[in-house]
């Protein structure tokens, strides 16, 4: 039974304990939120319908996500004009840290960033760790999970961002 669960998850795209997972034509529909960005404006999973977006999950303290922030906006900034969307979502962190971090590093933000008032987005997404990358195709169906670096030399990724 086990095996066959595990097999059902893999075929799904699913991961277990983070790392990547691919989604194919099943993907399932983006869950239901809303987040403020740092400049006010409501975002959700409604507002981004029509757009394929890349969600990424940090938090201030992460080293990872610092070393991270900079390819994600040379990947915005390369994509942006195709129709790519970025979202970078401070959770696990105190806002006053994102914030604080953001201005303190404003040349690398040139995409949104919201941080989660309330802390829904780590249960809705599964957030265990920091970064966490969540890829959401036109549709908002979740195409690509990653947890932790290196997501920007993902192949699938690559090939994502070649058809837009």
């Amino acid at each position: 039974m086990k095996r066959i669960l595990l097999g059902l998850l893999i075929v799904m795209g699913f991961s277990i304990g983070g790392g990547v997972s691919a989604f194919s034509e099943l993907a399932p529909p983006t869950p239901d939120f809303t987040v403020s960005s740092l400049s006010g404006e409501v975002i959700s999973n409604k507002s981004l319908a029509g757009k394929p977006t890349l969600l990424m999950f940090w938090a201030s303290w992460c080293g990872v996500c610092q070393g991270e922030l900079p390819k994600l906006k040379a990947l915005y900034e390369e994509n942006n004009k195709k129709g790519l969307a970025v979202l970078a979502v401070g959770v696990h962190d105190k806002q006053s840290n994102i914030i604080r971090y953001v201005a303190n590093h404003s040349e690398t933000f040139t995409f949104p960033v919201a941080y989660d008032s309330i802390n829904k987005m780590p249960e809705t997404f599964g957030i265990r760790g920091v970064p966490k990358f969540v890829l959401l195709d036109k549709e908002g169906n979740v195409l690509l999970t990653h947890t932790g670096g290196g997501f920007m030399q993902n192949p699938d990724l690559a090939k994502f961002l070649q058809a837009l």
